[in-house]
């Protein structure tokens, strides 16, 4: 890597004392690592300030300080340039984030020595369909979710997969997971934990009022088709925790695999399990 970049969480580094102890760290070896403009300005060290869309164009890596959130904040774009992220926990779980702080000089050596692997998570392309014939599509490497958003109860969705009739069910909304996303909402609303490495996602209800409704797991070639039978006006999207549109009952929410990637770069030797041990199982006794 030769052009690296640093985004930091403002509310996790809060007087950015990582960042600057991340980019000095560079300087003493003569590099200039790319901060975004405002960000460039609050610390004393050596670096390349651009603006922040811009670290997309020119980074080859980026180093993210934060939690699991602040990767998922910048997984899209980065995908879609094929940039690598090397993630820093300064969050509660750290799934996506590789090293904790204590790790972080021996992270960054191995870093500049080539001394890591990349693993490549599957993400998920929603397509929304208006009425109107208008078109937006987002990406999402966790989840893609679809909530009744202020309506006061329960709506029915109706739920496809490749044009079949799979379910309708009232609830109070749905979970499109990639297994990189099963521990997150997906985990929550009583879903599967997949491996990061299956070719497949999950599709699971939010709360819904049935007996027999739930999960299902889907092979990453398949497509879901997700409507609202319900006249409402501000059905919620949302994608890796962030709404992203409301919706109408006349919208149409297609899922299915992206062509896109998130490439994580893996430097520790934690294993997946190992991470669920420590991030949910043995943190809640």
């Amino acid at each position: 890597m030769k052009h690296i970049g640093i985004i930091p969480n403002l509310f996790k580094d809060k007087d950015l004392k990582m960042t600057f102890q991340i980019a000095s760290w560079f300087n003493q070896r003569g590099i200039k690592p790319y901060l975004a403009k405002e960000i460039a300005h609050k610390i004393e060290a050596k670096t390349v300030a651009v603006a922040e869309e811009e670290l997309y164009e020119f980074c080859d890596g980026l180093i993210v300080i934060g939690g699991d959130g602040t990767i998922l904040g910048v997984a899209e774009a980065a995908s879609m340039r094929e940039i690598p992220i090397l993630g820093i926990n300064l969050g509660r779980l750290g799934f996506l984030a590789d090293i904790e702080p204590y790790e972080l000089e021996e992270a960054l050596e191995k870093l500049i020595l080539k001394q890591y692997t990349i693993e490549e998570r599957m993400m998920l392309r929603a397509t929304i369909i208006g009425s109107d014939g208008s078109k937006h599509v987002f990406h999402a490497l966790n989840d893609v979710n679809v909530t009744r958003g202020s309506f006061s109860r329960l709506v029915e969705f109706e739920i496809c997969i490749n044009d079949e009739l799979s379910d309708i069910y009232p609830a109070d909304g749905v979970i499109v997971a990639t297994p990189t996303g099963s521990t997150a909402y997906n985990l929550s609303a009583g879903g599967p934990i997949m491996v990061p490495q299956a070719s497949a996602y999950v599709v699971t209800p939010i709360c819904p009022h049935t007996i027999y409704s739930k999960s299902v797991i889907l092979c990453d070639k398949d497509k879901v088709r997700i409507k609202t039978l319900e006249e409402t006006e501000d059905m919620a999207l949302s994608l890796d925790g962030k709404l992203k549109m409301y919706l109408t009952s006349q919208d149409e929410v297609y899922i299915e695999r992206s062509p896109y990637v998130a490439k994580l770069i893996k430097i520790s030797n934690r294993k997946f399990f190992e991470i669920l041990r420590e991030k949910i199982v043995e943190r809640r006794r």
